[in-house]
């Protein structure tokens, strides 16, 4: 899918970092415009945000209830008939099923990293496991293999956070953008009862799919 793709009044929220910071900001989308999407002005503190290059959202088919996940490489601010707005620019991100190992549990969850106590950038948590986790970092790089890190993300949007911390074991590519396969070092009692959940919903799925194919 395209991102001009997305449907006219289309509600997002951005997970984004701006000065360091991660930011979730909610925005409508007005129209294509050119290889991208016009949408409602973003905002942060009050002031309009002049350019970001880090951020990635979520769109879901209100007929299909597809979840499409799309990397946002630009977030530029516009003067559209004497009007300012925002245009994104980027591309879905494609996920091959088959790049997941047995034990991992898929998530498609956004959230927010800080590596090394210093670098805060914008993630989508891919998968998880009883061992470790990996997350799409879109463009983001400069982290090496034995990098501390430390990550925060909700199940859904009216959760509360959960909190885990890991260490960097490999690098590798989701969908052409970057991303990292960490071995967990700390997972709070949350975090577990999720993965807990997603262990659950994976024996159910599968269970059903043998009945069909029984």
């Amino acid at each position: 899918m395209k991102i001009y793709d997305i449907p006219q009044a289309t509600k997002i929220t951005i997970n984004m970092v701006h000065n360091n910071k991660n930011h979730n900001v909610e925005a409508t989308v007005i129209t294509r415009y050119g290889e991208g999407i016009l949408i409602t002005p973003v905002m942060i503190g009050g002031e309009l945000v002049d350019f970001c290059a880090n951020g990635n959202f979520e769109y879901s088919d209100a007929y299909s209830d597809t979840k499409h996940m799309f990397q946002a490489d630009t977030i530029s601010r516009v003067d559209f008939a004497g009007t300012d707005f925002h245009v994104i620019t980027g591309r879905e991100i494609l996920v091959n099923a088959n790049q997941r190992r047995a034990e991992r549990y898929s998530v498609q969850r956004m959230g927010n990293a800080i590596i090394n106590k210093t670098s805060s950038i914008s993630v989508i948590v891919h998968d998880i496991s009883m061992r470790g986790f990996s997350l799409m970092v879109g463009k983001n790089s400069g982290f090496e293999i034995g990098d501390k890190i430390i990550v925060e993300f909700a199940k859904n949007e009216s959760s509360l956070k959960m909190k885990m911390e890991g260490v960097i074991v490999r690098k590798f590519s989701i969908g052409g953008y970057n991303a990292i396969g960490c071995e967990i070092e700390s997972i709070s009692p949350r975090v577990l009862g999720f993965i807990m959940e997603k262990k659950e919903e994976h024996l159910k799925q599968a269970a059903k799919v043998s009945i069909k194919t029984a």
